[in-house]
This record gives structure tokens, C-alpha cells and sequence, in this order.
């Protein structure tokens, strides 16, 4: 027999379940509607990016041999780890929150100047995980089996990527605007990578310093 207990958690279950699935349509605005959205974002993907992001964030964390008071008091930690947090929330996309995760851990150990980290924990927080794969890509085309297995003699840089990246294919505007941003930015050493050249060329590295050293910044 089902104790009190179960019971009211039962109808607590059946409550949240019902509520749930209410449409938007039947819900009164004045200030009900957009709380019961905000609840229902909390409840569901907000919980999972944090679960998450947690997660990624203890796993890297739990390697480090530092103790609690010198990571409490490092500055340059807690202002990656808040702003980092942000972000994480912000996005859909796991990958970028491993990203940023690595962004963390690596600030609480790392040994750049100042400037460059602040630098770097921005661009984490503002880049788009096309902008990582792309700046990853031009670091080391050959890396990528579509690029080493290709059997190119000729062509473009930019051919090279698209096939890597068929997805692009269709938003090739895109690509150009992100190649735009690393090249202003200082981590491609060009942003030309749509003409005509030799296997060597295209196949060649164009990160900066600066670039592959914001690669490394958000590595394992």
C-alpha cells in the first residue's frame, strides 16, 4: 500500500509533468508566461549545460597540483572561471564547452604574460567553435585524413578546408568572415586563401605565434 508520502510525490511528478507540457498558448502573460519559460529552461537546458560543464571542469581540475588557497587567489583563474561559466551556459555546443574548460584549467598553470591571457580568455569566450576548428585546421591541414589522403597537385587553401568541411560548402561566406576575424586578430599570418598554388602551399601552416599559442591555450 502506498504510504502519504508517495503519494503526495506522485501528484508532485504528475503536477510537473502536466505543467510541462501546457502550451505556451494557455499560459496568461502579465508576467506568468515568460517565469514559466525561464523555469522551464532552468529545469531542462540550463541543467544540462551545467551538468555538463561541471563535469569537463572537475575532470581537468582534479589533475592540477595546486592547493585550494592558491587557486582561490589567483586572479587570472577567477576571471576565467566566471567568464568562462558564462559562456558555457550560453552555448549548445559540447565541444566548446571542453574548450573553455581546457581555457580554466590551463589559466590556473599557465605562464604567458598577462595581456595575452586576458587576450585569450576573451577570444575563448567569444569565438565560435567554427572559429577554433578553422584556426586548428590552418595550423596543420595534414593533420586531417581528407587532407593528407586527398591526392591534390594544385589549388586553393581554401579547397582543402571545404573538403575537410563539407558543411561549409553551402555558408562559404562564413568561412571567409571567420578567416577575416583570426587574420585581424593576429592568429592566421593571411587571410588570401582562395588562389591557385602548389601542393606545398597549400598544405602549408598559416597560424601566427600568437595563434598557435591560443591553440595550446585551449588544449588538454
Amino acid at each position: 500500500m502506498m504510504s502519504k508520502k508517495s503519494k503526495a510525490n506522485q501528484v508532485i511528478s504528475e503536477t510537473i509533468e502536466i505543467a510541462g507540457k501546457t502550451l505556451l498558448s494557455c499560459i496568461p502573460i502579465g508576467g506568468a508566461l515568460i517565469t514559466s519559460i525561464w523555469d522551464s529552461i532552468k529545469s531542462n537546458c540550463a541543467s544540462k549545460r551545467m551538468l555538463h560543464w561541471r563535469t569537463e571542469l572537475e575532470q581537468r581540475l582534479s589533475h592540477l597540483e595546486i592547493s585550494l588557497d592558491e587557486i582561490g587567489s589567483n586572479e587570472l583563474f577567477t576571471t576565467a572561471l566566471y567568464q568562462a561559466t558564462e559562456s558555457a551556459l550560453k552555448t549548445s555546443e559540447n565541444q566548446k564547452r571542453e574548450y573553455l574548460a581546457n581555457a580554466v584549467c590551463n589559466a590556473a598553470k599557465c605562464t604567458l604574460d598577462e595581456s595575452v591571457l586576458m587576450m585569450f580568455i576573451d577570444m575563448a569566450n567569444r569565438y565560435t567553435l567554427w572559429h577554433i576548428k578553422i584556426l586548428h585546421f590552418f595550423d596543420n591541414p595534414m593533420k586531417f585524413k581528407s587532407v593528407s589522403s586527398g591526392g591534390y597537385s594544385m589549388g586553393a587553401p581554401m579547397t582543402i578546408l571545404l573538403d575537410t568541411f563539407p558543411e561549409l560548402r553551402s555558408n562559404e561566406d562564413l568561412a571567409k568572415k571567420i578567416i577575416k576575424d583570426l587574420y585581424t586578430e593576429g592568429l592566421l599570418n593571411t587571410d588570401n586563401v582562395n588562389c591557385t598554388m602548389t601542393w606545398s602551399g597549400m598544405k602549408a601552416s598559416r597560424t601566427t605565434k600568437l595563434g598557435r599559442e591560443f591553440i595550446a591555450f585551449l588544449s588538454e
